[in-house]
């Protein structure tokens, strides 16, 4: 396929700033591509620190994700992320969160409330080995605005956050023929707020095949890992309303999509991913997400130099 599966995948939680997570593979000096991306993001309650599912504080989110992926030069690629995000509260009047009574927001009267999100920056650096992609990375979150954070319904944390890893990737032809697999790893720490802590690692895998020459398939699997955290009694002492600013969860994530190459330069795409397991706060939730990718420059689509293979499927 022309675009060769590029994917924005955003988790609009809450409690979180969007990640994104991208490719190895670089664009070409001087071309990209540009991806909006709609999400249906649905909230259907918590799991408490053994792990345990409930129905408490469920929300609704909607967001529109506008992406640019673009090369610097042959081996070294900028993404730029800013999401729009509009949530509603949907859970009742009161309910419990870790033995603790908890009431709504000042935004969670059962409305739609929407804003800019926080803007993500990502350079990547491509090396090759063989057959497969390695690209080291660097991200930072910066929140755009003064948002609110109290509650359910709200954009995000307002916090900032680096991230720091590397991502791979390969076509697997020799073995699954117009198959590909990628994974990444992230390490993220956010700024110190209320002299709480936040350091978590999040590891994206996607594994894929191409039907044909305009139809791909593929599965995802995602987790992130709590490394540093407030406790649940420690947010009861200081502020308990903004307690999903500063908790830090552990989940993981289940689910797959379908890629239509729509013309040569433009692909649809289309994404369902739902919570499989949680701990410490994580939401139980389920997403939905449609959204295109158009390539600028070269007729290859922009992915750098990958393998013959690739380079004779493109032609």
């Amino acid at each position: 396929m022309a675009l060769r599966h590029i994917w924005l995948t955003v988790v609009v939680e809450a409690t979180s700033a969007a990640a994104a997570f991208a490719q190895p593979w670089v664009p070409p000096q001087g071309e990209g591509t540009v991806s909006v991306t709609y999400q249906n993001y649905y909230v259907v309650g918590h799991y408490n620190a053994a792990g345990q599912p409930n129905i408490n504080g469920a929300t609704h989110a909607r967001a529109l994700i506008a992406e640019v992926d673009f090369g610097l030069t042959d081996t070294f690629g900028v993404t730029v992320s800013l999401p729009f995000i509009a949530t509603k509260y949907t859970g009742p009047d009161e309910y419990i969160v870790g033995g603790i009574k908890t009431h709504p927001g000042v935004q969670d009267d059962r409305r739609y409330h929407g804003t800019f999100q926080d803007v993500r920056i990502e350079g990547r650096r491509l090396w090759w080995a063989g057959p497969v992609a390695i690209a080291p990375l660097v991200a930072v979150i910066l929140p755009t605005h003064d948002y609110e954070t109290h509650g359910e319904a709200v954009a995000g944390r307002h916090r900032r956050e680096l991230q720091a890893g590397a991502a791979a990737g390969a076509d697997l032809n020799r073995i699954l023929p117009r198959g590909y697999v990628y994974g990444r790893y992230s390490l993220n720490a956010a700024e110190h707020l209320h002299d709480f802590s936040s350091l978590t690692s999040s590891i994206y895998t996607e594994g894929g095949i191409e039907l044909s020459s305009s139809v791909g398939v593929m599965m995802i699997a995602s987790w992130q890992l709590r490394h540093r955290g407030p406790t649940i009694p420690e947010l009861a002492e200081d502020d308990w309303l903004g307690h999903d600013r500063f908790m830090v969860s552990s989940y993981a994530n289940l689910g797959g999509g379908v890629t239509l190459a729509m013309t040569r330069n433009t692909e649809l795409h289309v994404q369902w991913v739902a919570t499989t397991s949680g701990r410490d706060g994580a939401h139980r939730a389920r997403m939905l997400s449609v959204g295109t990718t158009l390539s600028f420059g070269s007729p290859m689509g922009g992915f750098g130099d990958p393998s013959p293979v690739t380079k004779e499927r493109s032609r």
